[in-house]
């Protein structure tokens, strides 16, 4: 089994098990029980073992998923501060103006994510207590900012008082007012959180503010989530989306080290990604042979034969196989218009 296919493979098992328990592999309501042959089981063991986590830590659906875009209040574009066009010298005074007259009885919260090369972590604080901890450096910077919020939900929270958090993440704010049953599932878990707290406070509202302009509260959030150390608390939360990238960011380059361990390193040198060949071809046929020539899947008298579709694997001039290799590195008697006709 290629590379490839392995790792989709497990990227499909680490799906299921964030979507549990709404996967068709799983039969338990109450723990998950993902049914797997032994081959594919100790794969996906050891890929949790390099990963440092274990399949509990993984972010899964909530019992009750919400879709509801209207859940809670939240401001993208509505104040004055939120706009682009405003120098950073006065967002800070704007801010503060809003936040006086329009949330001045409310609790005010804010939240920030950071990821270093050293730490991934995640902050909150309000007027009477704080917190920092660490996460799963797998996670991305999109993860943190919505775990930052929803752990201010649980830990910073005052019931039967209005809440305000503040975030300076437009992405995450911007995916919970747009939520779907297909949205990342550490925002149905927020929206989950959210849909809980409603019970208990009287309105909930999330505000973003544009980062690093001056205004206190994000200093303070970046610069506490900034400050994390090995003696920080650390939280196991890591979401499937982000182990996912992370395995096909190291199969891609499993794929480019064995390229140049190989012999085409010598003989072809360096090859440019898909996203740079593809500005160099006219068409689509051009494009379908490049894939098909990485793939080598491309029809080849060598290739039929070895599916008993061709009874001589043989180059006539070279006596060799006439396979993709020998066409492209050694073969001189073959042209690009000859493997232009084998792509139909």
């Amino acid at each position: 089994m290629s590379v490839k296919i392995r790792r989709l493979a497990i990227q499909f098992f680490i799906k299921q098990i964030a979507t549990h328990p709404f996967s068709p592999l799983t039969h338990t309501n109450d723990k998950f029980n993902l049914q797997l042959v032994e081959k594919d089981a100790e794969s996906l063991r050891v890929t949790f073992h390099n990963l440092n986590c274990i399949p509990d830590h993984v972010i899964t659906l909530p019992v009750l998923p919400h879709s509801n875009p209207n859940l809670c209040k939240i401001f993208l574009k509505d104040f004055h501060f939120q706009s682009k066009e405003i120098p950073v010298s006065i967002i800070a005074t704007s801010f503060t103006e809003c936040i006086q007259s329009l949330f001045r009885n409310h609790y005010i919260i804010a939240t920030d994510g950071s990821k270093s090369h050293c730490y991934t972590s995640i902050a909150g604080l309000s007027n009477i207590q704080q917190f920092s901890y660490r996460i799963h450096p797998l996670n991305s910077v999109f993860t943190a900012e919505v775990l930052a919020i929803c752990q201010a939900l649980d830990e910073l929270a005052v019931p039967e008082k209005d809440i305000a958090i503040l975030s300076d993440s437009y992405s995450t704010l911007s995916s919970l007012k747009n939520i779907t049953f297909h949205s990342p599932k550490v925002i149905q878990r927020l929206a989950s959180k959210i849909h809980v707290r409603k019970n208990m406070n009287k309105k909930i509202s999330l505000l973003w503010f544009p980062g690093h302009s001056g205004i206190f509260w994000n200093e303070k959030a970046d610069s506490l989530a900034k400050q994390a150390t090995d003696s920080t608390p650390f939280i196991d939360w890591i979401a499937s989306e982000d182990i996912n990238f992370n395995l096909k960011k190291q199969s891609i380059q499993i794929t480019y080290d064995n390229y140049r361990k190989s012999k085409y390193q010598a003989l072809i040198g360096n090859i440019p990604d898909l996203l740079t060949i593809s500005k160099w071809t006219g068409n689509r046929v051009q494009d379908r042979l490049i894939a098909r020539i990485i793939s080598k899947t491309i029809i080849t008298p060598g290739l039929r034969h070895r599916f008993n579709l061709h009874t001589d694997p043989l180059c006539i001039v070279c006596n060799e196989i006439n396979d993709i290799s020998h066409i492209l590195l050694k073969c001189k008697n073959m042209h690009l218009s000859e493997l232009f006709s084998g792509t139909n």
